[in-house]
């Protein structure tokens, strides 16, 4: 009967590793392994608890382990479940005895079993998988932070956005533009699909002194800036950025545990920097003129209130505004 018992429990132990394992590498669709989200979200949380005791330069270098220590932990139990799990069914499959012994001897190949051997190849599949896991995640993580890192070379805070688009204004054409609006467009559609799918990159600290969130306001501000302002004269993938910023920010918020009402209006970010000024700066550089200031602000805010205040929150929660003591010591 206790065989019968641990047999049952090993089979159900192994095949829970390899969905798992294929959930969360091959078929991730948005949503990975319940295994995953769970590593990944424990040591988040463990992890923030001890950086806000540390000292912020500390602590930083404790929240910056989170990701590739969750990476590692997630690998470990796959293994560690696949091996165990053909050892419980041992007793059964091999005649092996069910004790610290026996079980020991069979993971060892004491005895050269066919179901050792078994076990071994799994888990070293297992970690072949993992390798190739680990792969896409830091290809993932390249490409968010080198075209954060191009945006860092134009302008350093996301109250900036008039000025990113003067200055392709001034320097490029509608079409250059328009170029730059659907690189971000195809950003975030990679942000939304790699960071929903394997959510250990959520919690990667920025590699550039410019957060990714911070930068994609930056430019969904100047998008949306230019929508309320020129709708006709609008390059044909400003809608489109805006569509994917609206669509990415609210699902990540959540996938954090950030669930907002839509706001009426959002300045976070903007508060020293009113909207007549910033119409000023757009026009004096050539964005044309198309409708007025009464005109343009109900359009900037129905556009600016479906992707801004989900970015901050999450920057807040996952503290990565190292400037601000407050997010710091409250997330």
């Amino acid at each position: 009967m206790t065989e019968t018992i641990a047999f049952v429990f090993g089979a159900a132990l192994a095949v829970a590793a390899w969905l798992s394992v294929l959930r969360t590498v091959f078929v991730p669709r948005w949503r990975s392994s319940v295994l995953m989200r769970t590593v990944v979200g424990g040591t988040w949380r463990a992890g923030s608890v001890l950086a806000h005791r540390l000292p912020r330069a500390a602590g930083e270098r404790v929240l910056e382990l989170c990701a590739p220590l969750a990476l590692y932990l997630a690998a470990a139990c796959w293994f560690v479940a696949t091996l165990a799990g053909f050892a419980l069914t041992a007793p059964v499959l091999a005649g092996v005895p069910l004790t610290w012994s026996g079980l020991t001897g069979f993971l060892v190949l004491r005895d050269g079993n066919l179901l050792a051997v078994a076990a071994w190849v799994s888990a070293l599949l297992v970690l072949a998988s993992f390798v190739l896991h680990l792969h896409r995640v830091t290809a993932a993580y390249s490409r968010r932070e080198l075209v954060v890192a191009r945006m860092s070379m134009r302008a350093a805070m996301a109250t900036e956005a008039e000025q990113v688009l003067a200055e392709h204004l001034r320097l490029g054409s509608r079409d250059h533009l328009d170029r730059l609006f659907a690189q971000w467009t195809g950003w975030l559609a990679d942000i939304l699909a790699t960071h929903t799918g394997y959510p250990a990159l959520t919690v990667y600290r920025p590699a550039t002194g410019t957060c990714w969130l911070d930068a994609a306001v930056l430019v969904l501000d100047a998008a949306a800036l230019t929508e309320s302002v020129a709708p006709d004269w609008a390059p044909p993938s400003t809608r489109s950025v805006l569509m994917a910023g609206a669509e990415c920010f609210p699902v990540l918020a959540r996938q954090v545990g950030v669930r907002l009402p839509r706001p009426v209006v959002s300045l976070e970010g903007r508060e020293e920097r009113d909207f007549d000024q910033t119409l000023k700066v757009a026009v004096d550089a050539g964005l044309p003129q198309e409708l007025g200031e009464q005109e343009a602000w109900p359009v900037f805010q129905h556009w600016r209130t479906r992707y801004a205040p989900y970015a901050v929150a999450m920057s807040q929660r996952l503290c990565y505004r190292a400037d601000d003591p407050s997010a710091w010591l409250n997330s």
